[in-house]
């Protein structure tokens, strides 16, 4: 009988293994923290007048509410799924400033199944002048970068192997998106400019 009370509930576990929310309620998000490996699906319920919008870790420390070009929901039930591993800051947009906010720590994931087919790197992280851009050759790819505000600040045709001057820009953190010739983004990164 222990045995079989011991495998109920390793089954049980196992239905509920990871099954992560976060939902708003009066003034705070619930839980403030969670800690997911990266592509768990991440269930967002935002109730009321609030509004979940991921900004940086400058705005979120200082209470404000300016979008940095990540996520972005109002009322209802979403499913956010984060692949790249990192530190997530959102908070509520019209309550930011009564420090309703919270954050979301993306772990690698160590499993079996992981994205292998796409290796995009940006280097130097941060920069200042010039970045070097590599992934496994294709044709027609693009890279965007979108700054704090979600707007696109740069557009350009890259091959696998190519350098891209950024320092028109200004300082600050961006998102790099790398784009096939469909317009699908392929991959996600972050990237700071510093001066």
């Amino acid at each position: 009988m222990k045995h079989f009370s011991a495998l109920l509930l390793l089954a049980g576990a196992s239905l509920t293994a990871g099954a992560q929310s976060i939902s708003s309620s009066n003034f705070q998000w619930t839980p403030s923290l969670l800690t997911v490996t990266a592509g768990t699906d991440i269930t967002i319920n935002v109730n009321g007048n609030h509004h979940m919008r991921e900004v940086t870790e400058a705005t979120w420390n200082a209470n404000g509410n300016t979008s940095n070009g990540g996520f972005a929901f109002t009322f209802g039930t979403h499913t956010l799924n984060l692949t790249i591993p990192g530190t997530y800051y959102y908070v509520c947009v019209p309550h930011a400033s009564m420090g309703m906010k919270g954050r979301i720590i993306v772990e690698t994931n160590t499993g079996v199944l992981e994205n292998t087919t796409t290796v995009f790197s940006i280097l130097p992280n941060p920069a200042s002048d010039e970045i070097a851009v590599t992934f496994p050759a294709a044709q027609g790819m693009q890279l965007a970068l979108i700054d704090l505000k979600g707007s696109e600040v740069l557009r350009r045709s890259i091959t696998s192997s190519d350098r891209v001057a950024i320092g028109h820009l200004a300082a600050g953190n961006y998102n790099a998106l790398l784009i096939d010739a469909q317009g699908t983004i392929q991959e996600r990164q972050r990237i700071t400019i510093a001066h």
